[in-house]
């Protein structure tokens, strides 16, 4: 039985591609997870490793669905915000946004 996504508000996709994992995708892939499992919301928020998303400059990079924000340079530190002020409050971190749909 997979997760029901129905309730499912948000998708951060994580990009584990080679370029962003030497920048510490790793990392940055945990400590979203972690925070998100803190806030107890792991039914309404789910992540998803990417492979390669060719975003290199950028990385490591996360994508946020379903608003189509791109965020830059995502650091552990960075995704405890992310997941604090966007995934839960629905407020982009403006400073780390690369590009919005």
């Amino acid at each position: 039985m997979g997760k029901d996504l129905s309730i499912v508000q948000r998708i951060a996709f994580v990009c584990n591609g080679d370029s962003c994992l030497k920048k510490g995708a790793e990392d940055t892939t945990k400590q979203l997870r972690a925070v998100i499992t803190t806030h107890g919301a792991q039914a309404r928020l789910h992540t998803i490793r990417t492979r390669c998303t060719d975003q290199c400059t950028h990385g490591p990079v996360v994508f946020i669905h379903p608003e189509g924000t791109w965020y830059q340079h995502v650091t552990p530190e960075l995704a405890t915000q992310l997941v604090a002020q966007h995934l839960l409050a629905g407020e982009p971190v403006a400073e780390s946004v690369f590009h919005q749909d």
